[in-house]
């Protein structure tokens, strides 16, 4: 089998009108760069299948008569891939930087010990999108999040997210998003492939939590920047808002499996904590503003209170 530098690898979901565009700017963007295409398609209702297989004949499309979640699917195209190096990328997602791939690529060769890279997740307007890389939840970095310290002083408090509003230079993380996650593919014969327990969400947390404890380091790379939809249109929205608990639960699980001396109900108190605080400093800000994105962020963090409250305690 040729090995090529890279493959890319998009799980697909009814997500053809992002998809498309997605696509359009991948190969538009890294003309002169050698790498291929996997699309595993988790038994969309929509026309992606068709709009693929007539407009991009040249993606390798695994068909799923199942939606078999995001690590599951991610895992049977990296047995697939031909590349040095594997690239998990979002159909959400828009690529802005020329030739970003054999940038990225290059990174990695000058860094053999670096098992695994991200790059800065921006929205439309260029604003850095908080959760495209962090750190592992513990202790610590649950009550730096919780109480806004990793905000505040991101250089000083680490939290569960990197927080940083203006940073150029790689810096060392536990983990990065799994909208633009590459990974070395020879370390997965140590390290393994995607938790498949883990059905989607916070499943980069732990793949790359687990190439760190491997001692291969996990870089963020701030000066390479994509587009982050997260879902774009209202329909994928309310799609993926009924998985939003699972990214909750997976968290909580991490915790436990990473402090199995700490009580969860400590990180049941910071966690839910933070969630208030956000929602009524959200719901002031709305009140000031009175922007509807502030309202729906004031929701969304009440919502999560309440999910920390209904299972706080419990067994995880």
């Amino acid at each position: 089998m040729r090995m090529l530098p890279l493959s890319v690898i998009i799980v697909n979901w009814n997500s053809i009108e992002l998809l498309k565009p997605c696509l359009v700017s991948l190969f538009e963007k890294n003309t002169s760069f050698d790498f291929e295409v996997i699309i595993v398609d988790n038994a969309s209702k929509d026309s992606s299948v068709e709009v693929l297989k007539k407009e991009f004949p040249l993606v390798h499309l695994i068909e799923s008569d199942i939606n078999m979640g995001f690590t599951r699917a991610n895992n049977v195209a990296i047995r697939k891939a031909k590349g040095k190096y594997i690239l998990l990328l979002n159909p959400d997602t828009i690529i802005i930087d020329v030739n970003i791939l054999k940038k990225w690529t290059d990174f990695m060769d000058s860094n053999p010990d670096v098992g695994a890279s991200g790059c800065k997740l921006i929205y439309e307007d260029g604003r850095h999108q908080v959760g495209d890389a962090g750190y592992m939840p513990v202790i610590n970095t649950v009550f730096n999040f919780s109480l806004f310290l990793s905000k505040l002083k991101p250089d000083r408090f680490k939290g569960i997210f990197l927080n940083y509003n203006k940073l150029s230079k790689p810096i060392e993380v536990d983990w990065i998003s799994g909208a633009g996650f590459l990974v070395r593919k020879e370390i997965l014969e140590t390290v393994g492939l995607m938790d498949e327990g883990i059905f989607m969400y916070a499943d980069d947390i732990e793949w790359g939590c687990r190439i760190r404890k491997y001692g291969y380091r996990v870089v963020y790379l701030p000066h390479m920047k994509i587009v982050h939809l997260q879902g774009g249109s209202a329909k994928k929205q309310k799609e993926i808002s009924e998985f939003s608990f699972l990214w909750l639960k997976n968290i909580r699980l991490l915790f436990k499996y990473y402090n199995k001396n700490q009580p969860i109900v400590l990180y049941d108190l910071l966690i839910s904590i933070g969630f208030l605080l956000r929602a009524v400093l959200y719901f002031c800000l709305f009140i000031k503003t009175g922007k509807s994105d502030v309202k729906m962020k004031s929701h969304r963090m009440f919502k999560y209170f309440q999910f920390s409250i209904s299972v706080f305690g419990k067994h995880a």
